[in-house]
This record gives structure tokens, C-alpha cells and sequence, in this order.
């Protein structure tokens, strides 16, 4: 088993984990924080709206129905596809999908009211080219918003989850500091780093959601259906590693929750600046 990890956050990874991120990570996972994003917006049906790494859309689906427009993007084309199928089923008619690379956003300056992307932007290799294009593409003065998740001692789903991989491969070398995942926890550095693309008037919070799950089955597709990084750890590790973090996992979840409801509390940073 190599030390080393392979890239992980690339179309292909993301397009092939598109069916279990829409099913069961983001509806469960990421729902929850999509209206304190949309309010923070204050956008209105006169807005035209651009979504960065809209993913299966739960945020897309927030939106719709209270903006002119929304332009959904993603780099993963079968991420688009799932969008696409779940925007007709949700009969939108006013969202327009495109693959595209949020570090390169073809599109004019100052084309969009507002701009959002939803716990997208920490995976960029580049984040500074991709603030810098969200500050592009926005009117002066539209407001843009983006999410984050907060370390692992406030995301408690993940932290759990990495409990247990630290229980079953303790030999393991330690992940990237800070992994993808947690790029955009420290407030000062997300709030400096808006800045730094030309937003003013930043601000970054905390905002917490209590998640409850019935239970650990619920729990564990959560946290292996859709995200590549743990997809190339499980297949690092093979079957019967997979079989032995599933186990190390259930004893965590049997002593901390022994009603057998999970509930956890997970933070995600929110960062919002305005156009200049």
C-alpha cells in the first residue's frame, strides 16, 4: 500500500461519485446550509445569479425559484447531467447548466447580480483565481457568498469519521494540513483571502446545523458515497480495510450514541463580500 495519495479532486472523480453525492451526501450533509447562504445574498427576482461547483444542486434548488435566473456551474461533466435531471423533475425553468472550471469562468466582467458557491471552492488547487473570478464576473456592488466546512473538532460528522480511520489504520501518514476539506476554516485566513481577490465589506461566521440520523447505515453511506477523497482512500485500503473502518466506526457510533439516534453538529464557515 503507497504512502503517497493520488490526486483525487478531478472531473472523472467527481462525475463518478455525482449518483451517490446527490442521493445521499448533499441532501443530508449540505442542505441544511443552504438558506443562511441564500438569505446572506439578499438577492430577488430581479437577480441573475451564477453558482460555482453547483454539484447535484442543492443549492441550485434553494435559489430557482426566488432570482430571475441562476447560470449552475460545474467542472464535472456528469455532475451536470444529475443537475440537469433533478432541475426538470423540479420543473426550473429559469437555471441554465454549463461545465465549467470556476478558476477560468468564461463569461464577461460584471455579467451576474450575485454569486455563490456552495462547499466548491475549498477544492480548488487554485482558490485565489477562483475568488478573483467570482469578484470578476459580479456586478459592483452584487453580493457573493461561499461555505466552507470548519475543522474537524467542529465538523463532527467528518471527525468522527476520521476517529475512526485513525482507529483502524494507525500506521496510516497523517493527511495534508489542512486537507482539502478544511481549507477554508480559519476564518482570518477566508476573510483575507476574499479580500485579497478585491471583495470589501467582508465578513465570515460560523453557522451551525444539528444533523440527526436514524441510523449508522444512514451515517455511513454519508460519509463513503460521495466524495472522491475518501473513495481513493477506501480503494487504498481495499475490501477488508473498508470492512475494518466500517467496524472501528460502528464501535465509535455504539459508545457515543447508545439511544441508537446519531445526532451530531456540524459548522461550516460562511464567507460574503461585495463586489467593489
Amino acid at each position: 500500500m503507497s504512502d503517497k495519495m493520488p490526486a483525487t479532486d478531478t472531473p472523472e472523480n467527481w462525475g463518478a461519485a455525482s449518483r451517490g453525492y446527490a442521493e445521499d451526501v448533499a441532501p443530508v450533509l449540505m442542505r441544511a446550509f443552504t438558506e443562511p447562504l441564500v438569505e446572506r445574498l439578499a438577492v430577488d427576482q430581479s437577480a441573475e445569479v451564477l453558482e460555482v461547483g453547483a454539484g447535484s444542486g442543492v443549492l441550485t434548488e434553494a435559489l430557482f425559484p426566488r432570482v430571475k435566473s441562476v447560470m449552475a456551474t460545474d467542472f464535472a461533466p456528469k455532475m451536470i447531467e444529475v443537475l440537469r435531471e433533478r432541475l426538470r423533475a423540479a420543473g426550473a425553468a429559469n437555471v441554465q447548466c454549463k461545465v465549467m472550471d470556476g478558476q477560468s469562468l468564461a463569461f464577461p466582467d460584471a455579467s451576474f447580480d450575485a454569486a455563490a458557491s456552495s462547499f466548491a471552492l475549498m477544492f480548488f488547487p487554485d482558490r485565489v483565481k477562483g475568488f478573483a473570478e467570482l469578484c470578476r464576473v459580479v456586478r459592483p456592488g452584487g453580493r457573493v457568498a461561499v461555505t466552507g466546512w470548519a475543522g474537524p473538532d467542529r465538523f463532527e460528522s467528518f471527525g468522527l469519521f476520521l476517529a475512526a480511520v485513525q482507529a483502524a489504520f494507525p500506521d496510516m501518514p497523517a493527511p495534508p494540513s489542512p486537507p482539502p476539506v478544511f481549507r477554508l476554516s480559519d476564518p482570518a485566513a477566508f476573510k483575507s483571502e476574499m479580500e485579497a481577490a478585491g471583495f470589501r465589506d467582508v465578513q465570515v461566521e460560523f453557522v451551525a446545523r444539528e444533523l440527526a440520523l436514524p441510523d449508522f447505515d444512514g451515517l455511513w453511506r454519508m460519509m463513503t458515497a460521495g466524495a472522491p477523497p475518501v473513495q481513493a482512500l477506501l480503494d487504498r485500503v481495499g475490501p477488508s480495510g473498508k470492512d475494518r473502518l466500517r467496524e472501528r466506526l460502528y464501535a465509535i457510533i455504539e459508545e457515543r450514541f447508545p439511544g441508537g439516534i446519531i445526532k451530531v453538529t456540524n459548522v461550516a464557515t460562511l464567507g460574503v463580500g461585495v463586489a467593489p
